[in-house]
This record gives C-alpha cells, structure tokens and sequence, in this order.
C-alpha cells in the first residue's frame, strides 16, 4: 500500500466527525469509486494491516452451495481459526477496538468472551445498486426537519448518503441499506432466562418487502414493509403483525389482527419504546436491526468512523452443520448467547449518537449505535438508562447472501445487562429471497387471510 493511500483512512477518520452538514463537495463526489467504494466506505485496508482493502466482497456463492437449497447458505471460512479469544483477563489490551457494552458484559460476567477471526470484507452488491448509490450522493435529502426521505428527485435503489455528513444521514443509510428485495423466513424468538431456562415466545414465518429497492415502483415510498404470522405457541397461532415504514417522515404505520376478535386493528404502539410482548419484553420496537422506525425523540450526532470488533459473517450461527450451533448449542450458556458460536471481525464502522430530546420521552436516555461501514446492517447497538447506565447491548449477527449478491441479512441479539437476561430471533432454516406479494396481501384490508401457507 502506497503511503498516499495509507494516510487516506486516517485522514478520513480524523474528519468525518467534524464535517458540516452539507451536501458532498465535487472533490469528495470523486472519491466515490476510487479511494470510497461507490457506497462509501474506504476502500483501502488500515495502517497495521489488521483490516484488508476491498476488493469486491463476496459475488458467488462457494462451491458447496446448492441452489435446489436456496435458503441456506455454506460458510465460505469454515477453515478460518481463531486469531484471539478476548476475555475479562485479556481486555484492557484491545480496549481500543471494544465498545464500552463489550468491555462491561466482560467485567460483569467472568465467562463472557469474544472469538476474533480474520476480517473478511465479504460485503457484495449487484452493480445497479453501486452505479444508483454514486447517483443518490447528489439525489437524495432529508426532508420534513430531516425525519424523512426526499425521493422526488430520482433517490433510490442504492444507498442513499455514501458521504454521510450528519447522524441522521447514516441512520438513513441504515435504514435503506440494501438487502433482497423480497425475504421470507421461518423464525423462532428465544428468551433466556438467568437461571438457563430457554422460552421460546413466538413462532412464526415473516415476509420483508424493502421498498427503497422495488423497481416496480417509480418513486419509493417505504423502506420496509413487514408482516408476520404467528404459528406458535398456541396463544399467539393465527395472529398476524404488519407495518409500513414510510419513507415521508419515517413514520411506522402498523397494523393487526386477532383471530379471538377476527377483527383488524391499527396498531400505533408497535413503535418507539414499547416493549414487544412476542419477545417477553426483553427488547423495544425501535430497537430492530439496531435501530428502526420514527427517528424524531433523539439527537442523532455523528462521531465518525471507527475501528472496532464486532460481529460478521455468522454463517456459523445462521446456517449449522450436523453438530453445529443449532439452537440448543447457541443457547446452551446463561446470559450471553454461546460465545462458541458467535464470530467477530474487526471493521471501521460509523459511530451515530442519539440522546433524548428534552421534552421527549423513551426507556433510553442515550443510544450509542456503530454500523459497519461496508453492509450498513452488522454492528452493535448500547442503550443507557436514565441514570446513564447500561441498560442493554444489541447485537446484530448476519452473514451475507452471496448468490444474490447481497451484503448481510442481520438477526436480532439483545442482552439486558441489568436483568441477566437476553433474547435471540433467528431463521430456523435459514433466508429465502421469495417473490414479491401483490400490494393487496400487504394491505390492512387483506391482514385476516392466511398467506404463507
């Protein structure tokens, strides 16, 4: 690596915090592609090595893929072996690459630790997706103070700010980070309790539509429609959940449907800081994928990029061989997902800080959100009580869909530091990219039919 390109992160990191709000100068638009991948991250490694310059990512699927399986993805780095096992004993050495939540679920539990591998950059996209993320640099906005997504000016199907100047704008790049268009899956949530007991909560087969990215339409105008219908246990079996996250204002428009009452019903509370009763309350709403919904009770502050652990490519987790980490083995340990199961990789994310607006009011008083800069989907979410605590860490395991190519379908790992307990919901039999349902199966008027079986 050149010393001109060896000073280009550096540099990168140095300013991205300080950078004013505005829309990207011609000098940063030709970075784009060059020393930036077209969506944005640097595409050189870092100074020690340690992070490997981009070259692409993973476009194909490795040789043991088999299509007639198309829900389940083999591990590409199988043969990967652990480059250090960091531990409560260990930490202070690497503390500058752990997130204050890593290095307290270390201090609180003895037992805790995290297995870093080799960084693969395996983060892929279909080559519109790169050419309409370069257009999007000078095509999308924020609009209604900055809560919404201007798209009448051809915004769309790519990322949307690769030269984020503000926390809202990463939350955005966040919010429409691209994913396959239409994905099905068969998910089981888990909540574990202190002592081991491990609840299965809800049972059920959702279906996401990512609107930003449905060419059948002009102008986009949701980043995720998503609906899911409960098959189990018995009390929640025939209920069905949707909403629409409208791409305006952000605002969440929510629905659903109770086979006791065979009634439809609106469902506002299905946002922000409620607590979601499928998951025994161990997360919130706005707490999915890091973060989603309405973004207008916090501050969000841009801190710039960073160089830390966190988890990446889970095919492990996500896709177990014979004897892998299938669900008993991923929960086998008590207030921490099996640490045996989880891989982590160290990648330059963003660091987003959301503090609650005085006069608002949530569970969390202050969200530190670090998103990795190459899929925009993997990272680690830690929110704080309101004596400034920690409260819980949200971990967001993926692994990409390489066939697609797509950079990384991420599930939900929520551990409450205060509680001891943590709750997982996880594919059971992996991601499936699904035709696109009509607009009417995702329509309030049609929520009472059954249409995945």
């Amino acid at each position: 690596m050149s010393v001109r390109n060896s000073l280009i992160p550096a540099l990168l990191l140095a300013t991205a915090g300080s950078l004013a709000q505005a829309a990207p100068n011609p000098d940063e638009l030709k970075q784009l592609g060059t020393t930036l991948t077209p969506w944005g991250a640097i595409k050189a490694g870092n100074a020690d090595g340690t992070i490997p310059e981009y070259t692409g990512g993973l476009s194909k699927p490795p040789a043991n893929y088999d299509p007639k399986r198309p829900g389940w993805r083999p591990d590409p780095f199988a043969s990967d072996k652990v480059l250090v096992r960091i531990d409560a004993k260990n930490m202070d050495k690497y503390k500058d690459r752990l997130t204050p939540g890593t290095m307290e679920m270390m201090k609180k539990y003895p037992d805790y630790y995290i297995n870093v591998f080799q960084t693969r950059r395996s983060a892929g996209y279909p080559q519109d997706v790169l050419d309409n993320s370069v257009k999007n640099a000078t095509r999308c906005a924020t609009t209604n103070g900055d809560l919404g997504l201007d798209t009448s000016k051809g915004c769309g199907f790519g990322i949307p700010f690769p030269i984020p100047k503000s926390g809202l704008e990463v939350m955005w790049d966040h919010d429409a980070r691209f994913r396959p268009t239409f994905m099905g899956r068969n998910a089981w949530v888990s909540y574990v309790k202190p002592s081991g007991e491990v609840v299965i909560t809800a049972k059920g087969h959702t279906y996401k539509d990512y609107g930003f990215y449905d060419k059948s339409k002009e102008k986009p105008d949701t980043s995720l429609t998503f609906r899911m219908e409960y098959f189990g246990p018995t009390r929640l079996a025939g209920m069905h959940t949707m909403w629409h996250d409208m791409l305006e204002d952000s605002e969440r428009r929510s629905w659903t449907y109770q086979p006791a009452t065979r009634r439809v019903r609106l469902s506002p509370d299905s946002a922000a800081d409620t607590p979601i009763s499928q998951a025994g309350g161990a997360m919130v709403y706005d707490e999915d994928q890091l973060f989603s919904g309405k973004k207008d009770r916090f501050e969000w502050k841009l801190l710039g990029r960073k160089e830390i652990y966190i988890p990446y490519n889970n095919f492990k987790l996500f896709y177990p061989e014979e004897g892998g980490c299938n669900h008993e083995k991923r929960h086998a340990t008590t207030r921490f997902l099996n640490p045996e199961c989880v891989r982590w990789e160290l990648h330059r994310v963003w660091h987003v800080e959301g503090t609650l607006k005085d006069g608002k009011r949530h569970v969390y008083s202050k969200r530190d959100i670090y998103v990795d800069e190459d899929s925009y989907s993997d990272g680690i979410a830690e929110s704080y009580d309101k004596a400034g605590n920690l409260y819980r860490a949200n971990l967001q395991l993926g692994a990409p869909a390489y066939e697609v190519p797509s950079p990384s379908i991420t599930e939900n790992y929520v551990v409450d530091v205060v509680s001891g307990v943590y709750m997982t919901n996880i594919a059971q039999d992996g991601f499936l990219v699904v035709p696109r349902l009509p607009a009417a199966q995702l329509s309030a008027d049609y929520l009472d039919k059954v249409i995945f079986k």
